[in-house]
């Protein structure tokens, strides 16, 4: 479960949005044109408090923020609560659909079995029919009770959000907009709008198509028009490119895959011990397989998250001081 909190520092908004996963710490931080996500792994005995300090220091997260923040952190009850709660209601719906799974099957076997033996009584095939019946009463009755099962553990999404979501897609696709010209920067505000207002369950990555190219008939509500050029995004890191870099995005999503696989199963991430950039060791993921073969851009691995960027870590510090 995510949790956001939101702080008004004059004229500048910060947000700030925080997942706890069983392997990593999802944290998703804005404020005024800054913007960073970082994907922090848990790899050592740390409170989550320690996890997110340093996150906070690189990225000069105010002081308000962090109070609250830690106010939220130290108070487990909301965590006792929240987890007591998901596993009473899970209880509940187990023990609850065992007993109409087991009714369920019982009364399909029951009726096949009393009609096999009525057929038989009265067409004479003893006893053949009462054991075919049965078998298929079996196999009727079971596959009943998963449907039922599968259809009421199911968290589907809330209709109205959903019907919202679909009919302002439709209209999207169906509206005339005009040609405009947008920089990335305007497309990210756009991006980030549109996975704010997505239903529960549904993620940003459906405006990217095959070629890693956005669907600009899904912004196009939101930016006022379709753009004149075309922009690509990373399905995995959300990275935007304009045209002339759109081969990066395919590449990053196939190298990000890789070295979360390679983190997850080995615990460390694949790049020399002292290598100031932190690049990916693309032979290290060969030839452990990995990798097929070395893509063309080189990767570096980022300090604190885990995720990639095919910006060598001294440009992004100088970017970072400019602004």
């Amino acid at each position: 479960m995510k949790h956001k909190f939101t702080k008004y520092l004059g004229r500048v908004t910060e947000n700030l949005e925080i997942g706890f996963e069983e392997k990593f710490i999802y944290v998703h931080y804005t404020k005024g044109k800054t913007e960073k996500t970082a994907c922090i792994l848990k790899n050592n005995d740390k409170t989550q408090n320690e996890y997110l300090e340093a996150f906070f220091e690189e990225n000069n997260v105010s002081e308000e923020m962090k109070k609250e923040v830690r106010k939220f952190l130290n108070n487990e009850k909301n965590f006792n609560d929240e987890h007591w709660t998901e596993f009473t209601n899970f209880l509940m719906k187990t023990l609850s659909m065992n007993m109409v799974f087991g009714l369920t099957v019982a009364l399909t076997v029951f009726a096949f079995y009393k009609l096999g033996s009525f057929l038989e009584g009265r067409y004479g095939f003893e006893p053949w029919l009462t054991v075919i019946f049965t078998f298929i009463g079996i196999a009727i009755g079971g596959f009943t009770g998963y449907s039922m099962i599968q259809k009421y553990f199911k968290k589907p999404i809330p209709k109205n959000v959903q019907e919202e979501y679909e009919s302002q897609k439709q209209k999207n696709e169906t509206t005339d907009f005009p040609i405009i010209d947008v920089s990335v920067e305007q497309v990210r505000i756009a991006v980030r709008q549109f996975s704010d207002n997505l239903p529960k369950g549904v993620f940003r990555t459906i405006i990217v198509q095959d070629d890693n190219s956005i669907d600009f008939k899904q912004l196009a509500n939101i930016l006022g028009g379709i753009p004149a050029k075309k922009f690509y995004m990373s399905k995995e890191t959300y990275d935007l490119f304009e045209e002339n870099e759109k081969n990066i995005p395919g590449e990053m999503d196939m190298v990000q895959k890789a070295v979360d696989l390679y983190v997850k199963e080995r615990k460390e991430y694949p790049m020399l011990r002292f290598d100031p950039h932190r690049r990916v060791n693309y032979y290290q993921l060969i030839q452990d397989s990995y990798l097929k073969s070395a893509p063309e851009t080189q990767f570096y691995i980022t300090e604190l998250d885990g995720l990639i960027t095919h910006i060598r870590p001294e440009k992004r510090k100088m970017e970072n001081s400019s602004h």
